[in-house]
C-alpha cells in the first residue's frame, strides 16, 4: 500500500512538473505584447444567493494585449457552479439542484509593479453573463454492463439524478477585484491569486452576486 502510494506521489510531481516545464516554454514562445491566464478556486455566493447556494467552485481563463507593462485588455472567461441548500431544496420540494453561471467580459487591467518579483494589480469589466438553474430526483435506472474478458454484457440497476426541471437566462454583468502574481524563476510565468466581486443583473428580484478566489498561472 505504501509503495502503491509512493509510486502515485512520484507520478502525480512527475505530471507537475512537465507540465510547469511546458507551460513556461509555451510562456516563452508568446509575443511580449500577449498576455494569457488559466486557474481555478473556490467561490462564495453574497446576498440573496448566499441563503440559497452553498459554496462552489470557479474556473477562469483568458487573454488579450498589453499595451504597455502597466496597461492590459483582456477578455476573461469565468465558470463557476454552486449546489443548492437544504432551504433552497425545501422551497422548490426537490431533493437536488445545482446553479451555475458562465461569463464573458471584457476587462481593462492595471498592474503596479510589473517588472517586481511580486506584482499587485486591479482589474474591472462588463459582458454577458449566462445563469442556469437545474433541479435534479434521483431516480433507479437499468444500465449494461459489459465484462472486456468473457465478452457479454448485463444489466445493472443503478441510481442516476434525473434533470426534473431547467432554467436559464442571459443577462449583462461586471466584476471588479484585485490579485496578487509572484513571478516563478526568471520566466514570464507568474502564479497569481485574485478575488474578484461578480454581478449578474435580473430582471426579476434580486441581482446575482458572489466572490470568486482563484489561483492559477499567468504569462
Amino acid at each position: 500500500m505504501k509503495s502503491r502510494l509512493f509510486f502515485s506521489l512520484v507520478l502525480l510531481s512527475g505530471f507537475f512538473l512537465t507540465s510547469l516545464a511546458s507551460a513556461q516554454r509555451y510562456s516563452e514562445s508568446l509575443p511580449d505584447h500577449l498576455t494569457f491566464h488559466v486557474g481555478g478556486g473556490f467561490s462564495t455566493p453574497t446576498h440573496a444567493a448566499g441563503q440559497d447556494l452553498d459554496t462552489g467552485w470557479d474556473f477562469a481563463m483568458g487573454g488579450g494585449y498589453k499595451f504597455n507593462r502597466y496597461l492590459s485588455l483582456n477578455l476573461d472567461y469565468g465558470y463557476n457552479r454552486w449546489n443548492l441548500n437544504d432551504a433552497a431544496l425545501a422551497r422548490f420540494q426537490e431533493p437536488g439542484g445545482r446553479t451555475s453561471v458562465w461569463h464573458l467580459t471584457l476587462n481593462p487591467e492595471v498592474h503596479f509593479n510589473p517588472r517586481g518579483k511580486v506584482d499587485f494589480y486591479t482589474t474591472a469589466g462588463f459582458g454577458l453573463y449566462h445563469r442556469d438553474l437545474i433541479l435534479t430526483e434521483p431516480v433507479t435506472a437499468t444500465i449494461f454492463v459489459c465484462d472486456p474478458f468473457f465478452g457479454f454484457c448485463f444489466p445493472e440497476q443503478t441510481t442516476i439524478n434525473e434533470v426534473v426541471a431547467q432554467f436559464d437566462d442571459y443577462k449583462g454583468g461586471f466584476n471588479a477585484g484585485a490579485g496578487l502574481s509572484y513571478r516563478l524563476g526568471y520566466s514570464r510565468m507568474r502564479f497569481f491569486s485574485e478575488a474578484r466581486y461578480e454581478r449578474m443583473f435580473s430582471s426579476s428580484g434580486e441581482d446575482l452576486t458572489y466572490v470568486p478566489v482563484t489561483f492559477g498561472l499567468r504569462w
